[in-house]
């Protein structure tokens, strides 16, 4: 959007709005998005890096010691040719480019919509759990017969966060709200009160923390000392829920009101 007229092609011209009471003439073109996204975005992604420094790092930190375990785990599966570790494998590989993708959306000043892809992730993972514990419902996930709420609900018996953060994701992002209400202009972050990141935030370290624990138990025997399961034996393990020192910095973000 511009207020003159100067140097902008007929052809890039979208629409022309008149305001004679207050004598002003807006023209928007063609281009916005592209000016957005190419000229807009950077200046943003650096002021969320100033601001959330300490916050991206614990993320980059958190994503980094996952994605190694993914590659040799996938790798693993596919010279045994392993076709339900295979296809996990790949389903957490799109969980751990989905979470990099919220954050990229996170640091490209759109405050409202990483959450919505984070529930794909949780998704993603749950679905994974009920292939490891149903390894027989494969040929049927693969045909596109298995629903995710009954994914979620298996996975949160396994693993009881799952319940915790769909419901979070469902009733603050997905589920139509008042905060879907309010205006987030994309605009460069200044400090860390403002509610809709924070809560991004503890949204994507919570997603996080679900998929090192899938891909931990995916991969389980391709990882010296897991940190939240328990090899009890041959085929059984025990998960081993993390400490409220792991989660209450997350915890503490997603109760902001």
């Amino acid at each position: 959007m511009q207020k003159d007229e100067k140097k902008i092609e007929l052809d890039n011209i979208a629409a022309i709005y008149l305001d004679e009471e207050k004598a002003e003439q807006y023209i928007f073109t063609r281009d916005t998005i592209i000016n957005q996204l190419q000229r807009v975005c950077p200046e943003i992604n650096q002021s969320f890096d100033k601001v959330y420094s300490e916050e991206f790092k614990k993320l980059s930190s958190e994503l980094s010691e996952i994605l190694p375990i993914i590659f040799i785990g996938l790798r693993k599966a596919s010279e045994d040719k392993q076709e339900l570790f295979i296809t996990s494998g790949d389903l957490l590989t799109n969980s751990a480019a989905t979470i990099i993708s919220a954050i990229q959306t996170l640091r490209c000043g759109f405050r409202m919509q990483s959450g919505i892809l984070l529930r794909s992730v949780v998704e993603i993972c749950a679905t994974v759990v009920h292939l490891l514990v149903h390894p027989n419902i494969l040929q049927d996930f693969l045909a596109d017969k298995v629903k995710s709420t009954k994914s979620i609900s298996i996975a949160d018996k396994q693993i009881p966060l799952f319940g915790m953060i769909w419901g979070v994701l469902s009733n603050r992002q997905i589920h139509i709200n008042s905060l879907h209400a309010d205006r987030y202009p994309m605009r460069e972050y200044s400090d860390k009160e403002e509610l809709p990141a924070s809560v991004t935030i503890g949204m994507l370290s919570v997603t996080t923390t679900i998929l090192a624990i899938v891909t931990e138990l995916t991969f389980i025997n391709e990882i010296e000392k897991p940190k939240y399961w328990e090899v009890l034996g041959k085929g059984k393990v025990r998960f081993i829920p993390p400490d409220d020192t792991q989660l209450n910095w997350a915890k503490e973000l997603l109760n902001k009101k």
